[in-house]
Parts: structure tokens; C-alpha cells; sequence
């Protein structure tokens, strides 16, 4: 293994172990056992069949570009804007989730020695990751291997120690009323969409890799999640909380507990790194806006929505989670159909796709997005 393999498959972990961890427990208390075992292996499937569609995607075309510029490339300027909105509505959507509750966890770790509002402490966090995102995708790359590491670890650490306070009474095997509620939050947790073009990128050179990079970043990250969850649901039961780990407190031990925030927080910078990246080269590299401005754009509007009181994750993770996996899953395989009928070089990696397969999936996606809407608002 090389070490630009080892930078991918942690960049992808790294990217998938974020926020949407967080908020699948609460629903999990809700939905049942059954739902997160069938939802976790179902759509941990389906995004790793996206990943290999857009990797596809990349290596077809020329040219560095985000979902909106192949768009543009391979369906003219209309399908470039419209990709623009709802590419742009799902990142800042999952930089709002990561402000939300990696603010929250900053604050849970640092008030009671400094003392500090919330939004004090949200405000520090976003500029932490607003600085590290304009020193550029190497820094980012590197880090992100040391913190994927440590997150492991602290991932097996808090499951170990929770399996012996796990209790059956806390399972539920299924509640029908509640069956398709973890729908939106595990399909935003298992997606690492937008690393995709930086994993293209780091293996440029090994790009027979790249495919099984991405199968050992998204599996891992998901059978790890998944995990996770169960052990956390089984210790917390009825009292689990939205943000998962504000409800530890009267199971772990302090010192457990400041692993575990310190856990969600490497989790939350490595996703929110690149999904601000990825933001901005959208601006900068599909719309030729300059690199400062976009990477402005990238952060200060979510930033913004945070501060004007948008803080329920459970709905923001639902959401998301429902148009970035679905709307841009369509997108993704609208592209994969066109780049089957003409591509500009040939690509490392065939997928098995056609107009059978693509609508079945984006009459899913859209039946989930339905769903995740109505279910926010009702």
C-alpha cells in the first residue's frame, strides 16, 4: 500500500465518520434494531455505488471539476445551475449539521473551565475549520490520516466499554409507525460524495486503486458506524439524545466521556474540511470565481444561518441527507448514462448502468426525498 492509498481510503473514512453519526441513534430508539441493520447495509451499498459511478464520472472527463462543472460539460449551462443549487443547498446543509453540533460538543468540553456561550463556541470552531480549509488539500489529506486513526480507535474504545453497560430492555427490534425514519440521516452519514474527486486526484498515478479505495473507505465507515450506534443505543435507551453524546453523562466515566466529545469532534473536522472544500471549488473551479471569494462563499452562509438560530440537527440531517443522497444521486446517474454514450478518455473503472437501473434508483431517491420532506414539516 502506498502512501497516497492509505491519504485516500482515510480521507473517505474521515469524510463519512461525521455529524450524521450523531443523529442516528435518537432515531434508531425510535425505528428499531431492524431498521438500522437493513438501512445501514442498504444504503451504505447504494453510496458506494455512487462513489463508483462519479469516480467514473471523474476519470471520464477532462479537466478538474465538481458535480456542477461535469454537468455543464456533458449537458450544457441549464443543467450546470440547476446541479449549482442543490449542490450547493446539500453542502451547506452538512456545514450547518457540522457547526450545530461540533459547537456544542467544543462547548461541552471547554465551558466548564473557561465558561462561554454556545454560539461562542461554534464561532471558534468554524474559524478553526474555515483556516485549515484555505491552506489547501494537502494539509488536509495528511491530517486527515492521523485523525481518521484516532477516531478509530476512540470508536472501538467507547464500544468496548459500552457493550458491558448495554442493556436488551434498551433494543427494540422494529416500530412500524417510525419504519423509514432513519432513511435520511443514515444516507447522509454514509456519503462521501464529495471527497471523491480529491481520492481521483491523490491516486492520478494508481488509478487502478481508486475502486478499492473507495470500497474499504465506505464499508469501514459504515460497519464501524453502525457499531457504534448499536452499542450507544443499547447504553442509553429511552434517555439518547439528538446530538448522541450529551445523554453519556450518567453512563461513562468523565475521562470516557471527554474521549468520546474529543471523538466527535475530530469526526466533525475531518467531514466539515471537505465538505468546505469541496464548496468551494465548486465557485472557484466550475464558476471561475476567485479562490479567496469562494472559499468566503464556502462557509459564511451556513455560518450565518447558525448564528440567525437554524439548530434542530435531527431536521437538518434528514433533510440533507434526503436531497444530497437523492437528488444528486439522480444527477450522478443522469451523468453516468450520458459519459456510457460518449466520454472524453476511457476510465480505469466500468460500472453497470442503464436506463432500467437509473430510473428504479431515482424513483427511490425521489419517494425518500417525498418522505424526508414531509416528515420535517409535518
Amino acid at each position: 500500500m502506498t502512501k497516497n492509498y492509505l491519504l485516500a481510503v482515510a480521507s473517505l473514512m474521515g469524510t463519512i465518520i461525521g455529524v450524521g453519526l450523531f443523529a442516528i441513534p435518537y432515531v434508531i430508539v425510535k425505528s428499531g434494531l431492524v431498521p438500522l441493520i437493513f438501512y445501514f447495509v442498504a444504503l451504505a451499498a447504494l453510496q458506494y455505488y455512487l462513489h463508483l459511478l462519479f469516480a467514473e464520472i471523474i476519470l471520464s472527463s477532462k479537466g478538474d471539476h465538481r458535480l456542477p462543472g461535469y454537468m455543464e460539460k456533458h449537458n450544457g449551462k441549464y443543467g450546470k445551475y440547476l446541479t449549482l443549487i442543490i449542490a450547493i443547498f446539500s453542502e451547506y446543509g452538512a456545514t450547518l449539521a457540522y457547526i450545530i453540533v461540533g459547537g456544542l460538543f467544543l462547548h461541552q468540553l471547554l465551558n466548564p473551565i473557561f465558561g462561554g456561550s454556545l454560539a461562542f463556541y461554534a464561532s471558534i470552531l468554524f474559524a478553526l475549520e474555515a483556516f485549515i480549509v484555505l491552506c489547501g488539500i494537502k494539509i488536509m489529506a495528511e491530517a486527515e490520516f492521523i485523525m481518521t486513526a484516532f477516531l478509530i480507535l476512540i470508536i472501538l474504545l467507547i464500544s468496548y466499554k459500552g457493550l458491558g453497560l448495554a442493556h436488551l430492555s434498551n433494543y427494540s427490534l422494529i416500530s412500524w409507525p417510525n419504519v423509514f425514519l432513519p432513511y435520511g440521516p443514515i444516507f447522509f452519514a454514509v456519503s462521501g460524495m464529495v471527497v471523491i474527486p480529491d481520492i481521483c486526484k491523490l491516486l492520478a498515478r494508481e488509478k487502478e486503486k481508486i475502486k478499492s479505495a473507495i470500497a474499504w473507505g465506505t464499508f469501514s465507515a459504515a460497519g464501524l458506524m453502525m457499531l457504534f450506534v448499536a452499542v450507544i443505543v443499547g447504553v442509553t435507551g429511552g434517555q439518547t439524545t439528538p446530538d448522541t453524546l450529551a445523554g453519556l453523562s450518567g453512563f461513562f466515566s468523565p475521562a470516557l466521556l471527554r474521549a468520546a466529545l474529543l471523538f466527535g469532534l475530530f469526526a466533525i473536522i475531518t467531514s466539515m474540511i471537505a465538505t468546505m472544500e469541496s464548496t468551494r471549488e465548486i465557485f472557484w473551479w466550475d464558476f471561475k470565481i476567485n479562490k479567496h471569494l469562494a472559499w468566503a462563499l464556502a462557509g459564511l452562509a451556513p455560518f450565518f444561518l447558525y448564528l440567525f438560530g437554524w439548530r434542530d440537527i435531527t431536521k437538518v440531517v434528514s433533510l440533507t441527507g434526503a436531497v444530497s443522497g437523492g437528488i444528486l444521486g439522480i444527477a450522478v446517474i443522469y451523468l453516468a448514462l450520458r459519459i456510457k454514450q460518449k466520454c472524453e478518455r476511457q476510465s480505469c473503472i466500468k460500472n453497470k448502468i442503464n436506463d432500467l437501473i437509473g430510473f428504479g434508483l431515482s424513483l427511490l431517491f425521489l419517494l425518500g426525498l417525498m418522505y424526508e420532506i414531509w416528515n420535517v414539516f409535518k
